[in-house]
């Protein structure tokens, strides 16, 4: 069940950085930075769903943070995608209320 998922959410942000890079090349900057806030808002949140379950989870594409690392490592991680989660979600609002 949680490999499913995984495998959902992992799509789901895949589908919505490809369409963030179609409607940048194809210049339609208002929804694909609307959908780049959308990435990142939904990475942000597989990876606290991931923190959650106590799994690996990637804060870039050359880090994992294992899920028997420190605490104190994983919580840092936790805080950065947080941090992300909302530079994502303000973006979003501001982008749509505009």
């Amino acid at each position: 069940m949680i490999a499913r998922i995984k495998t959902i959410s992992f799509g789901a942000s895949i589908a919505a950085m490809l369409i963030t890079l179609v409607l940048l090349l194809g210049n339609v900057e208002f929804y694909g930075l609307l959908s780049a806030y959308i990435f990142l808002v939904l990475w942000s949140l597989d990876n606290v769903f991931l923190w959650c379950i106590d799994d690996d989870f990637g804060i870039a594409s050359q880090l994992t943070i294992k899920k028997d690392a420190p605490k104190a490592i994983r919580f840092l991680g936790l805080i950065f995608v947080c941090f992300t989660l909302y530079i994502g979600l303000k973006g979003l609002i501001e982008h749509v209320s505009t």
